[in-house]
């Protein structure tokens, strides 16, 4: 009891501590590098947009480091049975991307804008720094986001599935809105956006495996860019 209670409490700190790193590290991006005598403001365009992937890609491979034993068997796992996988847990991708469209539907009939801040924010930066912004969209931010709001929320909430899904998502999704919303109507898509959070976690619950909802996640962020891409290519 005494042991169980420890990896409890142990995990619980885990999941609390990358989530504190997550946040710190994501808030300080543009600071990190002055610690070595640079200015991020006195870098070239390119410069800046090789800084960001690299940083976010450190960050991630810290965060993989620290989980490295339960996402190398996870990794493993899903390598072998990855079409079993996709096989069982792709209807919750469609459940989620119809759920996704319908908030968003209901969400805007309230709100000023029809898309949120945040994606105006992508289409922007996709526009500026396309390489950019596909790298960080599509590869590092399924894993990130995946191993922190989901494999971290599991180890705050070990004994309570509904508790851990709920905290997920709408962590997920008010992150995703909070840092960039300028009215308060704004917050309407914290709804939206949690939808991913939510299925997400839940297939996270019934699978087990970090490795199942992460790569749901590149597929989503995949067809998302890919599809944002083609549109303003079309409206050249």
């Amino acid at each position: 009891m005494e042991k169980e209670k420890n990896y409890e409490f142990r995990s619980m700190l885990t999941g609390f501590g990358v989530l504190f790193l997550y946040l710190i590290g994501s808030s300080y991006s543009y600071d990190v590098i002055s610690l070595f005598g640079i200015n991020y403001n006195d870098l070239s365009f390119v410069a800046r947009q090789v800084y960001l992937v690299s940083y976010e890609i450190l960050l991630t491979l810290i965060i993989v480091y620290i989980y490295r034993k339960d996402f190398i068997p996870n990794l493993k796992d899903f390598l072998k049975n990855n079409v079993t996988y996709f096989k069982k847990y792709i209807k919750y991708w469609f459940l989620m991307l119809g759920l996704m469209i319908i908030s968003n539907l209901i969400v805007t009939m309230f709100t000023t804008t029809e898309i949120s801040q945040n994606q105006e924010t992508i289409v922007s930066l996709l526009g500026q720094a396309p390489i950019y912004t596909f790298i960080i969209t599509v590869f590092t931010a399924p894993i990130l986001e995946e191993l922190v709001f989901r494999l971290s929320f599991r180890k705050m909430f070990l004994k309570t599935d509904l508790l851990f899904i709920f905290f997920s998502g709408l962590f997920f999704g008010g992150m995703h809105v909070i840092n960039s919303f300028s009215n308060i109507t704004d917050l309407l898509f914290i709804i939206p956006y949690s939808i991913p959070g939510f299925i997400f976690a839940y297939i996270y619950t019934k699978s087990k495996n970090i490795c199942v909802p992460m790569s749901l996640h590149f597929i989503h962020n995949g067809i998302m860019m890919s599809l944002q891409i083609l549109l303003m290519l079309l409206a050249q």
